[in-house]
This record gives structure tokens, sequence and C-alpha cells, in this order.
């Protein structure tokens, strides 16, 4: 699946995950990809199912929420300029700083199963995860992910 260039933040600058969140959502909502409470519905989940993942070099989170709150499937993404603190999933009292993240809006929840696992592996590669944090652009992310995600 690839990363549409207005779903792709590069650098972004952010204070707190809850604007991360916030921006990215918002910019599947303005596309369509996604109904109306879509973020309220992403920032609820990850209050009770954290996505931050403590991966090396830098932490990633894979925000997401039910497909009920999707129109079409899609992934936004965001490379942070500073990272921000996350809770690092499983837990409720360890965070992770995290400069990467994948948003996904996926309608089906065996879709969402499938792109987690596969990105999950993707994250235990730190050289995978080293070249995520400095890609310049879509087409360089989209270039790494081929055939992975």
């Amino acid at each position: 699946m690839k990363v549409a260039e207005e779903l792709t933040i590069i650098e972004m600058e952010a204070d707190s995950k809850e604007e991360v969140l916030d921006l990215l959502g918002n910019r599947l909502f303005e596309q369509g990809f996604v109904k109306e409470g879509f973020v309220e519905s992403i920032l609820k989940r990850e209050e009770n199912y954290p996505t931050g993942l403590p991966t090396e070099p830098v932490g990633v989170a894979i925000p997401h929420t039910d497909g009920d709150m999707v129109n079409k499937s899609t992934i936004a993404f965001a490379n942070l300029k500073n990272p921000v603190k996350f809770l690092m999933m499983g837990t409720d009292d360890k965070w992770v700083d995290v400069k990467l993240i994948f948003m996904l809006a996926l309608k089906s929840s065996d879709d969402q199963l499938n792109m987690l696992q596969k990105l999950v592996g993707l994250f235990q590669d730190p050289e995978m995860v080293s070249k995520l944090a400095e890609v310049k652009d879509v087409n360089e992310l989209n270039e790494l992910v081929q055939d992975k995600v």
C-alpha cells in the first residue's frame, strides 16, 4: 500500500502526541478517507491501547481505531523533527520517545491486523527504522516500504 503525498508529513513539528494525531487525523478527514470523529476515536483508543514501540534507533507509533470510522483504507505517515512521548504498547506507565508515526485508517479488522504485523516486522530492523527516520519525501518513503506493507 503506497502512502499518498497529501498524507505524508516530513519533519513535522509538534509538541505532543495529541498534536501529531490531530494533524494526521485531520489530513485523513479532509481527504475523505475517514469519518468525522476519527481523531477523537484515535485519541480515545490510544489512551486505552497505546501504540508506542521502543524500536531502535528511534521510537515508532502505529495509532489506529475501528474500521467503522474509515471510508477508504489508507495510511498516513509522519516523521517528526523532535520526538514526542507515546505510552508504550502493552503498558500504562512506560513512555517511548516516538519519531515515526504510521497512522492506519483501515476498514477491515483483518487488514488492520495484517498491516500491524507487517509494520512491526519492518520495525524490527534498526537499519530500516533509521532510513525511515531520514526520508526526505514521499517517493523515498514508498521506495523503502514497497513490497513490505
